[in-house]
């Protein structure tokens, strides 16, 4: 079956499957790249200058739970952003998927992101 006779049946090309082996390459490795310096201008800005213990340790405040506190939130943030990474990699390498595979990576990114904005508010 050639290209001419796809178009002319019933059935529409709503997916472009050609290959973006570069897109689908990329968009996971500069996530990995580009997410931890993000988190960390957000950290410098939001946590670093604080004087105070971040605002989820006001529940634990009586059992000295603030670093168990923390700790939990970051590995939790960590945890789904890997998940989300991971599933870059198996969005296929079609070109129409470029934009699910960048909202992904953008997803992914927020949840890092987070982490900071999290511990300051």
């Amino acid at each position: 079956m050639s290209e001419t006779d796809d178009a002319g049946s019933g059935r529409a090309n709503w997916l472009d499957r050609r290959r973006d082996l570069a897109g689908w390459m990329l968009t996971p490795l500069v996530t990995l790249v580009v997410t931890p310096v993000l988190a960390g201008c957000t950290a410098m800005v939001t946590v670093l200058g604080a004087d105070q213990p971040p605002a989820l340790c006001e529940a634990v405040r009586s059992e000295n739970g603030c670093e168990e506190a923390t700790l939990t939130v970051l590995g939790a943030h960590l945890a789904v952003a890997a998940g989300m990474w991971l599933l870059l990699w198996l969005v296929p390498w079609w070109r129409g998927l470029r934009v699910p595979r960048v909202l992904l990576a953008v997803a992914a990114a927020g949840v890092v992101i987070a982490v900071p904005l999290r511990l300051a508010g």
